[in-house]
């Protein structure tokens, strides 16, 4: 038979060893449901990331799409004015145009009420729209007075804007 003595300490021992793995499970435990969370946190940021990119490449494409169509424009106003420069004055002075410009007009009503060009009357507007850019305007400012969409707005404010560094 087994010393009591001998018995007790062997209990102790092993009830101390009962003890040290149930706190060290219970450690983990908890440190298991503070990954968990912090993996769900990453998981629902990387996501965000993924919606950010795919909403550039959307406004790449809408910027790409204008720029191409306003190349359009430039190569036909180029040729408009290598034309004049060739054949003389035949076309009238933009100037009454970028009077009513200044005064809110947009591009239809330019085309309606001095004879110019949808190509034509779209350059004014972003003349002055350039012109106000240099001044300060803000996006809605642009957005209200010129006409503009967003994005055309924030690209001209973008290219023409305060050079500060931010």
């Amino acid at each position: 038979m087994i010393d009591p003595f001998l018995m007790t300490l062997i209990i102790a021992v092993v009830a101390g060893v009962v003890i040290v793995v149930i706190i060290a499970l219970a450690w983990l435990i908890r440190a298991h449901l503070k990954l968990k969370r912090d993996y769900q946190a990453l998981t629902d940021v990387v996501h965000g990331h993924n919606n950010d990119i795919a909403d550039l490449c959307t406004a790449t494409l809408t910027a790409d799409g204008h720029m191409a169509a306003t190349d359009e424009r430039i190569s036909a106003l180029y040729a408009k004015i290598s034309d004049h420069q060739h054949n003389g004055p035949t076309t009238p002075s933009y100037s009454p145009a970028m009077q009513k410009v200044r005064s809110g007009a947009n591009v239809s009503e330019l085309i309606q009420n001095t004879g110019l060009s949808r190509d034509e009357g779209a350059l004014n507007v972003y003349s002055l729209a350039i012109q106000k850019v240099r001044s300060g305007a803000s996006v809605s400012e642009l957005m209200q007075n010129s006409g503009l969409s967003l994005d055309e707005a924030a690209l001209l404010i973008r290219l023409h804007g305060s050079k500060e560094p931010l």
